[in-house]
């Protein structure tokens, strides 16, 4: 081993050298472990998670000024239809309400643009029953049943409607329709009305002139309510000398006291 040489490693070995080593290396070790269990998870936010606030129901204003005011980022993701909503509420957030979240998160919001259009179906042509159907498979209601005689649609058919097809309507909205007695008469005789409704007896009897008279109900509860049972004058009768003409009703509801069965009885 040379001069140099020598002077190098008693240098290395000595005291001194092996104590600055010793700082430099602590000091190092000190340094990654503030890193590692200070200074990082001070910036990562590692173990600061916070209840994220429940803003669904809410307007979208009032909610996002709460995510905002604790430290969130809300976002609108998307606006769905959906009639338990009002316009502008929120109906879904994600993460959900109450998830463990860092401040600063993404917040992404569903937002209500209310109950979807109700547009008025086309009742014209079809049945009552089949009407009725279409008007509770659309949200809407059968409010009232007119019958009126017409020379063009069939009897028992749709011929008009309260609202035109196509209309904006609102759930639930009441609807009228008129339904086709067929063509009026055209003899003076009096007709069948055995089986028909009230008013729609009550139309024929016009179309002819004979006033209706006396109105007598039957307990029939398994009948439709206002079916006519009987009538005064048979069917074929003239109608030219008649004045007025009585009928014999079914109803669902029991009379007060027992009576006797009449149904086959004529006048009443």
């Amino acid at each position: 081993m040379n001069l140099r040489e020598n002077r190098i490693y008693n240098y290395i070995f000595s005291k001194s050298f092996l104590l600055r080593a010793s700082i430099l290396a602590g000091s190092f070790l000190i340094f990654m472990f503030l890193m590692d269990s200070v200074f990082m998870p001070l910036y990562t936010k590692h173990g600061k998670e916070y209840d994220l606030p429940d803003v669904t129901e809410k307007s979208l204003k009032e909610g996002m000024e709460i995510l905002d005011s604790e430290g969130f980022q809300p976002i609108v993701k998307d606006s769905i239809y959906d009639e338990q909503y009002p316009p502008g509420a929120i109906v879904q957030q994600n993460p959900l309400p109450f998830s463990r979240v860092k401040k600063g998160r993404r917040v992404y919001l569903v937002v209500s643009i209310g109950d979807k259009p109700r547009y008025m179906p086309r009742l014209i042509d079809s049945t009552p029953q089949d009407a009725n159907f279409l008007l509770k498979e659309a949200g809407l209601d059968l409010n009232q049943t007119i019958y009126e005689f017409s020379d063009y649609y069939f009897r028992g058919v749709v011929m008009n409607q309260s609202v035109p097809p196509g209309d904006v309507v609102k759930k639930n909205q009441k609807i009228n329709i008129t339904v086709s007695l067929g063509p009026p008469p055209t003899s003076l005789e009096i007709p069948n009305m055995v089986g028909k409704s009230l008013e729609n007896a009550r139309k024929e009897l016009d179309a002819i002139g004979v006033k209706l008279g006396r109105i007598k109900y039957s307990y029939r509860p398994n009948l439709v309510p206002g079916t006519v049972l009987n009538q005064s004058i048979s069917a074929g009768h003239s109608a030219v000398k008649i004045d007025s003409l009585s009928l014999m009703v079914s109803t669902d509801q029991p009379p007060a006291t027992e009576e006797t069965n009449d149904s086959t009885q004529k006048g009443f």
